[in-house]
C-alpha cells in the first residue's frame, strides 16, 4: 500500500493534509493533525508529515483502507484504537 501525502497546510492549531492510499485502488482522505498530538506522538523528532504516514501505517495494519474515515482529526484515532498513544511514538523511533 503506497501511502503518499498530496498537501499541507499549516492551520490554527496544527496541519491539515490531503493523503491518498494506493493499491490497486485509490483513496483519498482529508486528515487534520492538531499541535498537540504532535507533540504527544513524535516530541518534535520528525517532522508533522512523518506523524501522518506513522498514523496511516497504525491504522493500515488494524483495518482495511475502505474502513478508515475519509476525513478526520487524529485525535480520533484513540477513540477506535486506544493503544495510538503508547504505539505510534514507537513507529516514529
Amino acid at each position: 500500500m503506497a501511502i503518499q501525502i498530496q498537501s499541507e497546510t499549516q492551520t490554527n492549531d496544527g496541519w491539515a493534509y490531503e493523503v491518498t492510499l494506493t493499491n490497486g485502488r485509490e483513496h483519498r482522505y482529508r486528515v487534520t493533525l492538531s499541535q498537540a498530538d504532535y507533540q504527544a506522538w513524535s516530541q518534535e523528532r520528525v517532522p508533522p508529515a512523518a506523524v501522518i504516514t506513522a498514523a496511516f501505517e497504525f491504522l493500515l495494519a488494524r483495518e482495511p483502507a475502505s474502513s478508515i474515515l475519509s476525513s478526520f482529526d487524529c485525535s480520533v484515532i484513540r477513540r477506535y484504537f486506544p493503544a495510538v498513544d503508547r504505539e505510534l511514538p514507537k513507529q516514529l523511533d
